[in-house]
């Protein structure tokens, strides 16, 4: 039994990492031979990360079963940082030592041992809820919207008609709104809102999970007070999902 991989795209590894870097303090993907695949709570199980990296990812992908990879976040930061942006970079899981190594090939040739720790009990199945509202939008205009509340307010709530999306947020300062109607030249280039809805959300997650978006266009999707659904391309095939759990107001 084996896993070996290599990546030519050490900027793909490099957004990988830091994307997870924003809610988790350990790493715990699973291999096999579809692929590298990690679902995940945060520490106050807030928000949920859900990670699917296929093997066409990879340049090489070898998997002969299944096997659980757990990391320190820190540890893979600090190395992954090491990464020159022409290195090509080898992954080789020892189960005997319990080691994840990874080589980086450029100029020089760098090899980093990382000590792998004891991957949790409970097995976390991704969670696909219907939702009422499925919106597809440019990144930058949601990472600037929640900027933009976020001079005012802690939390941001979100509301969808038939053909809008509205953020607004308030505090003691003042309140803020960012309007986005669907048409031809707006951000938001597709709504489908089968009953309108409006949830609260924390603004401090918002902002980390803002980071992690590398891609150019994202889906969210939401219902009245049930959790929110970021969804973007990472790594030209792969899929990164962050789901939110909402601030249930009082009536």
């Amino acid at each position: 039994m084996m896993f070996h991989a290599t990546l030519d795209s050490t900027k793909i590894w490099k957004q990988i990492v830091d994307a997870l870097a924003t809610l988790l303090t350990e790493i715990h993907f699973i291999v096999s031979e579809r692929g590298l695949t990690l679902t995940q709570y945060d520490s106050s199980r807030a928000a949920m990360v859900y990670l699917f990296l296929p093997n066409s990812v990879f340049q090489e992908y070898v998997c002969t079963g299944e096997y659980n990879i757990c990391l320190g976040v820190d540890e893979l930061v600090k190395v992954s940082r090491r990464m020159a942006g022409d290195d090509r970079l080898e992954f080789d899981l020892d189960e005997n030592e319990k080691r994840l190594k990874i080589r980086m090939i450029g100029e020089v040739e760098r090899t980093f041992r990382l000590q792998l720790l004891t991957p949790p009990e409970e097995r976390i199945q991704s969670l696909n809820p219907a939702f009422e509202v499925r919106a597809e939008m440019f990144s930058d205009s949601f990472k600037q919207a929640v900027r933009d509340i976020g001079v005012v307010s802690n939390h941001l709530r979100v509301t969808a008609t038939s053909d809008s999306l509205t953020f607004t947020g308030a505090g003691d300062t003042g309140e803020a709104e960012v309007f986005l109607k669907l048409g031809d030249n707006s951000p938001l280039h597709h709504l489908s809102v089968n009953n309108r809805a409006s949830s609260t959300y924390a603004l401090s997650y918002l902002t980390e999970i803002s980071k992690a978006i590398s891609s150019d266009s994202l889906t969210l999707q939401m219902t009245e007070d049930k959790p929110l659904v970021l969804e973007f391309a990472i790594a030209e095939n792969g899929e990164m999902r962050f789901l939110l759990a909402p601030r249930v107001e009082r009536r």
